[in-house]
């Protein structure tokens, strides 16, 4: 089963919901998943660099070599055989968003096809 991104004001659990069997993962910090979260000083860079493509990259090489990101990472893999992954994120605008680049990571290294934002 795939893996879907969304934002946390568009209402994720009721978006789970209609997907049927679902693992929802709210990927920010001091949710549970501080594993994939950015840190806080990753958050500060991109303000003070306001350069997206160079945090995306920050934040890729973060979580490809980070044990505990690649551990996280193939869980979620691994329960996407039985059910929807759904990550979650404060940010609307998936393009500008790291549960985005963590979406495509994820299927990128374990095969789970990612489907894109629900809206």
């Amino acid at each position: 089963m795939p893996i879907y991104t969304t934002y946390l004001a568009n209402k994720p659990k009721a978006k789970a919901q209609k997907l049927g069997s679902c693992f929802v993962y709210f990927v920010m910090r001091n949710r549970g998943n501080d594993e994939v979260a950015p840190t806080s000083q990753k958050l500060k860079e991109l303000t003070v660099l306001k350069d997206w493509q160079a945090y995306e990259q920050r934040y890729l090489l973060e979580i490809r070599h980070y044990w505990d990101a690649r551990v996280w990472m193939e869980k979620r893999a691994s329960e996407a055989k039985i059910g929807n992954i759904l990550l979650v994120c404060y940010e609307k605008d998936p393009a500008h968003c790291h549960r985005r680049i963590l979406a495509e990571e994820i299927a990128r290294r374990f095969g789970v096809e990612y489907k894109g934002e629900l809206s």
